[in-house]
């Protein structure tokens, strides 16, 4: 018996401004789509007998049409190939109010498609393999209750085979915090199981939430995002996981990740511009986009202990330049405000990214960069 576990899809998910020339829509939305299509292709050559997702299909309760379309015709690869899939609900795709509605719903009305997504616990059966799942819950209580109550009842589990499906961070007793506290994304709304829930009589624990791929105790996994979705993520590889149930037999547990060909995200090392002119903090960053290509890659880079005059005597229109070739560049900076240690952080994107491209269209003469440097001091004087 082999299961596909994948998770944290994100769906619709977008961000920056570039578009898809040939879809038309904005890149990282298409790049999210690959991902996924990719791990549906790779689902496919592995031939399990079970699909499971565990939570955050779609980035948002309200998926638009174009997303909950694509979605669908990759789902349905699956079911054309005689594989069922079971998805659970997550905190990004779960409403908050009943009256919303989930689109989860629309997934009942195909066979082999098996939803959980109505705030309980619920098991879905095939023939050896049971999976039993708790989607994301209205209260954290709730949550708690819900998986009482499973793990209450795990000792009279009749099939051969029972997996669970958990959308939500694990907190880790004392003894392992100094290895990681908790696997957590740190959002208001998710739910946090304790490291004890995760029974040892289950066959395969499938977690999502998390988006490392991370080994958690002996049967209990998350399988990560398929996409990077922030510089927290750079230099994680993103995939799926296969699992050879069978092989518990053997009592080794046969777990397998599948990366999966995605862009690539640079988080330069920090640059300390303490003490250092506005034309030696450029010589440094001159530097440091020189040393690769990053053609079509999404790439940072972190100025710390900047001086005000250093920061105000940067050539904004030359940092565009230099990174003009990457898919995104984002330039942060933690400012001096005075002589004490005291910074103010701030990142040049979002209105500021705006401003410049709006520039960018425009032809001032000798003006050009004195109109950009201002208003862009304008726009940070305005954010702090």
């Amino acid at each position: 018996m082999k299961l596909v576990h994948l998770s944290d899809t994100h769906l619709g998910f977008s961000a920056y401004r570039a578009l898809d020339e040939e879809q038309g829509i904005n890149q990282r939305e298409a790049d999210i789509n690959l991902a996924f299509a990719q791990a549906i292709e790779k689902s496919l050559s592995l031939k399990p007998d079970v699909l499971l997702h565990t939570g955050d299909l779609f980035d948002t309760v309200r998926p638009n049409n174009r997303t909950i379309s694509f979605c669908l015709e990759q789902l349905l690869r699956l079911t054309r190939a005689n594989i069922p899939v079971v998805i659970i609900a997550g905190n990004h795709s779960s409403p908050r109010m009943k009256d919303t509605g989930s689109i989860f719903r629309l997934f009942e009305l195909f066979e082999n498609i098996y939803p959980i997504y109505q705030g309980k616990y619920e098991n879905v059966s095939f023939e050896d393999l049971t999976i039993h799942a708790v989607p994301q819950c209205p209260l954290q209580e709730d949550f708690h209750q819900n998986v009482q109550k499973m793990n209450a009842s795990v000792k009279n589990f009749n099939a051969p085979l029972n997996v669970l499906a958990l959308h939500a961070g694990v907190a880790m007793p004392a003894g392992r915090q100094a290895e990681i506290e908790k696997f957590s994304m740190d959002e208001f709304n998710e739910q946090i199981v304790p490291l004890e829930a995760l029974k040892e009589e289950f066959d395969y624990i499938g977690l999502g939430h998390y988006h490392q791929f991370e080994k958690v105790t002996e049967n209990a996994y998350y399988s990560g995002s398929t996409e990077r979705l922030s510089f927290n993520e750079a230099g994680q590889e993103k995939g799926i996981v296969e699992v050879d149930l069978s092989s518990k037999d053997q009592k080794k547990l046969k777990v397998s990740f599948h990366a999966l060909d995605i862009r690539e995200m640079v988080d330069l090392p920090d640059i300390d511009a303490g003490g250092l002119s506005a034309e030696m903090v450029m010589k440094k960053i001159e530097e440091a986009l020189a040393s690769t290509d990053y053609a079509k890659k999404i790439v940072r880079l972190t100025l710390n202990n900047l001086s005000s005059p250093a920061y105000n005597s940067l050539d904004f229109h030359l940092l565009r330049n230099l990174a003009a070739s990457a898919l995104h560049f984002e330039f942060r900076y933690n400012r001096l405000t005075d002589e004490t240690l005291d910074t103010r952080s701030g990142t040049i994107g979002g209105l500021v990214n705006e401003f410049a491209d709006f520039m960018a269209e425009r032809d001032l003469g000798k003006e050009q960069d004195e109109v950009l440097k201002l208003g862009i001091n304008y726009l940070e004087s305005a954010d702090s």
